[in-house]
């Protein structure tokens, strides 16, 4: 069953914010390490194959900072800015596809499946790309060798108060509301994903989420099944009241 961790009460969000800044700068800084690293074993005997791979691996490590760069601005506020124009959850899911396939996966495959739903539009916010892309990285670096990792777009309806009613038939009450969930799920080794978890890697980004999607009345799940981890990012209806924040009660 999917793990729906609450935040502790005694956290404030100022210290939370706080903690995933530090976090993010501390990994933005291994990854720099590890370039630096790569940048010295370079050397002008090594061959045109050695020096190919080289330069895939010093770029996929600088490819790893970006996303997380592009995440401090909606941590560091809880002011959700628009995106820069209309679009689909079909034309993310394509950007995110393509990056991947210019990055490259360690011979993970990499499966992504916008569904019926890809046409509806994706929430007005501007971190959701990078974070998708973050969560894409981590996971392909979690998954087992030659292992898979597979995205998909999701809906269901769930009860609006609560959210312990949850059915996937089409119809409902007009207590119900339809969710949209970006899902991705790996074979790898199973992972501390929960709200206690050493803020790195995968974790790291899975505590970003929890914070961001928490602005916007969404939430993440985490839950293992037959070898089998699933994150899902669960966006509500568009339209519905986002929660009130520490500016909004003043």
């Amino acid at each position: 069953m999917p793990s729906r961790t609450p935040v502790p009460e005694s956290v404030p969000e100022e210290r939370r914010r706080a903690e995933l800044v530090f976090a993010i700068g501390h990994e933005i800084a291994n990854e720099l390490g590890a370039i630096r690293l790569q940048a010295h074993l370079l050397d002008d005997e090594l061959g045109p194959r050695e020096l190919a791979e080289a330069s895939v691996a010093i770029d996929g490590l600088a490819a790893r900072c970006a996303p997380l760069l592009a995440l401090l601005r909606p941590v560091l506020t809880d002011e959700t800015a628009p995106r820069p124009g209309d679009e689909a959850w079909r034309g993310l899911l394509g950007r995110i596809e393509q990056e991947v396939r210019d990055e490259g996966t360690r011979a993970v495959r990499f499966e992504i499946d916008s569904g019926a739903t890809g046409v509806a539009p994706t929430p007005d916010v501007d971190w959701l790309h990078p974070l998708a892309m973050a969560l894409v990285q981590t996971s392909l670096a979690q998954a087992a060798p030659r292992g898979r990792v597979r995205m998909r777009l999701e809906q269901r309806l769930e009860s609006v108060e609560g959210r312990d009613r949850v059915s996937e038939a089409p119809g409902g009450s007009s207590e119900d509301g339809v969710a949209r969930l970006l899902v991705l799920e790996d074979d790898g080794p199973e992972e501390d994903l929960s709200e206690c978890a050493a803020r790195r890697g995968r974790p790291l980004v899975v505590g970003i989420a929890r914070l961001l999607l928490g602005g916007i009345g969404g939430r993440v799940e985490t839950g293992r099944s037959d070898e089998t981890t699933r994150i899902a990012l669960v966006f509500p209806e568009p339209g519905s009241p986002r929660p009130r924040g520490p500016r909004d009660l003043r």
